[in-house]
């Protein structure tokens, strides 16, 4: 449940960005995308640390922080991650949402195959059945592919990295996700000193500065479910309900404007087919 819902929240941050303030022209590719990442992570950062002090875990949190050894991990915890924060709110702003949407449909299958290859996870019939359909998608997606964005292989590639990171050294969600801001958040705030100087920053209105602390909450809340989840279930069954953000996703975009055309079709109906045959596979064995 932590996972679909999880999906249905982070499918909101691409029509999120597309409603950001007005932002002045810099001298950078794409520097309103890489600002309102930066954002993201300064919110982000802000919010947990609040979030664990209102619920008292705050000290957990500073006993990880007092063991400086530890840092080099937590810094590569935060490097693994780095690249998906960034794509998910700067790829939209470049007209990138269907690229984003492939990436996550390539995902679960990478998340399928570390799962069986690595941990020796075990598929039931019905998953298989569904991991072969889902892969008949993602194999006829990149053939019909007027070539392959880099952004798939980053998102494909870059999630499971940072699971089988976080696998290696367990520990609570939410102060996962508190420690990657923080580590991530020199780096993000020198971003957003190089794009606008600081006294730029004094003449943001409060509108603004809500909008960023909203975008930071529509990010925080799915990607804590998602890390409880990666944590929770198998990899192999967590990557295939997975499939369900990227389906969100490609139709948020057709809702912005983007189109694909009837031959891109048997894509996403070959993913929509694997989610009902997981869905009804859980069903199943609920019972």
């Amino acid at each position: 449940m932590a996972s679909i819902i999880a999906s249905c929240l982070f499918a909101l941050l691409p029509l999120y960005v597309q409603f950001q303030p007005t932002w002045p022209e810099t001298g950078v590719a794409g520097g309103a995308g890489h600002w309102l990442a930066g954002q993201r992570i300064l919110w982000s950062a802000v919010i947990m640390l609040l979030g664990l002090i209102v619920v008292g875990r705050i000290s957990l949190l500073w006993e990880q922080l007092k063991q400086w050894r530890l840092w080099p991990r937590f810094l590569l915890s935060a490097c693994l991650i780095a690249p998906q924060f960034w794509i998910f709110i700067w790829a939209p702003l470049q007209g990138e949402i269907l690229s984003v949407a492939l990436g996550y449909f390539a995902l679960p299958l990478t998340l399928v195959a570390v799962g069986y290859f690595v941990y020796g996870e075990q598929l039931t019939r019905a998953q298989l059945i569904a991991c072969i359909i889902a892969a008949c998608g993602v194999v006829y997606a990149y053939v019909i592919a007027d070539g392959i964005s880099w952004i798939v292989f980053v998102v494909a590639l870059g999630y499971p990295l940072y699971f089988m990171n976080r696998r290696r050294y367990p520990m609570a969600s939410d102060l996962v996700f508190t420690l990657d801001n923080i580590f991530l958040l020199p780096i993000a705030l020198l971003g957003m000193l190089y794009l606008q100087p600081f006294n730029d920053w004094l003449e943001i209105d409060a509108l603004s500065w809500a909008y960023f602390v909203g975008l930071a909450i529509t990010g925080t809340l799915p990607m804590l479910l998602f890390l409880y989840a990666s944590q929770m279930l198998p990899l192999s069954l967590f990557g295939l309900l997975t499939y369900l953000e990227p389906t969100l996703v490609f139709c948020v975009g057709l809702l912005l404007g983007e189109r694909i055309e009837l031959i891109q079709w048997p894509i996403y109906g070959a993913i929509m087919l694997a989610l009902v045959l997981i869905a009804v596979d859980s069903y199943k064995r609920r019972d």
